[in-house]
């Protein structure tokens, strides 16, 4: 079945959001996808990078003056890169 429904349709001829999907990463990858996950709902957050992963990323790139540039970098508020910086 994997074959005919790569082979014979295209991104138009999905379901919903598998047709978005698909034109970003291609029909047998949102095929693969839906194999895998078919049946649950997803949700993706908002952060791409865990927040144990930015706060080491803050910690290292802090100079003592540029608490402003990584809030906007990692938008994250002030207090919130103040807290993490805090938290060493």
């Amino acid at each position: 079945m994997k074959d005919l429904l790569i082979d014979e349709v295209s991104n138009r001829d999905l379901a919903g959001v598998y047709s978005e999907v698909a034109e970003q990463i291609g029909i047998e990858n949102a095929y693969r996808l839906f194999c895998h996950f078919k049946g649950q709902q997803l949700t993706f957050p908002i952060k791409f990078l865990s927040s144990e992963c930015i706060a080491g990323k803050i910690r290292s790139e802090y100079d003592g003056t540029n608490v402003r540039e990584l809030a906007r970098k990692f938008e994250y508020s002030e207090s919130r890169v103040r807290q993490i910086l805090r938290e060493k």
